[in-house]
């Protein structure tokens, strides 16, 4: 497990940016990876995965022409970074996809809070928060068509959108498919389904 040399990993125009990622990405577990992946254009993106089977990502300025995974907690510090690239298992998505629709990002936002107020309404009545937590991340909060096929797009992409800040809500979200996974695109970043048969580690 070598270092990373920490200067140029993320560019001092994105340090907020990436920490507020890095921060959110901790909510969910202490132990998050994330992940740079530079664009080669002065620019990479920060991934990280969810508890929930959601991939998150952020584009930040960089001067790394590697990329390396490191432990969310890192980004936060000082020091320079240990890498982490072996632990990291989860393929990206291979494109931005295509715009099946855009969403007003108004109504994401009730989305999301009509979830929030199901689950705190039906605690206590028999159903484990648990399991009633994961049956509302299945819920199929829209439904989009493309080349005549339907798209599903679950509540767990939403939550994920504005739980890690990708979000405005002045901003519309764009529903987008690369390949045949569904993603969300917000104003600050893009969420995205794991492929089928993945597990989050």
């Amino acid at each position: 497990m070598s270092g990373v040399d920490p200067a140029g990993l993320i560019g001092a125009g994105s340090a907020e940016e990436a920490a507020d990622f890095a921060a959110r990405a901790m909510r969910f577990s202490p132990e998050a990876l994330v992940r740079l992946r530079p664009s080669g254009d002065g620019t990479g993106r920060l991934w990280t995965v969810l508890p929930f089977r959601v991939l998150a990502c952020r584009t930040v300025a960089t001067a790394h022409d590697d990329d390396v995974t490191v432990r969310a907690a890192d980004l936060l510090r000082s020091g320079p970074p240990s890498r982490h690239d072996g632990s990291w298992r989860t393929t990206l998505p291979t494109s931005d996809g295509e715009v099946l629709e855009t969403l007003p990002g108004a109504e994401v936002v009730r989305l999301d809070r009509a979830a929030g107020e199901t689950l705190r309404s039906r605690r206590g009545q028999g159903v484990g928060d648990r399991r009633l937590r994961d049956a509302l991340l299945d819920h199929v909060a829209v439904t989009v068509v493309g080349d005549e096929t339907k798209h599903e797009v679950p509540l767990r992409l939403i939550v994920g959108l504005l739980r890690m800040g990708l979000h405005d809500a002045a901003a519309p979200v764009s529903v987008r498919l690369a390949g045949r996974r569904i993603g969300l695109t917000g104003a600050k970043g893009s969420v995205w389904g794991l492929e089928a048969g993945l597990r989050v580690l």
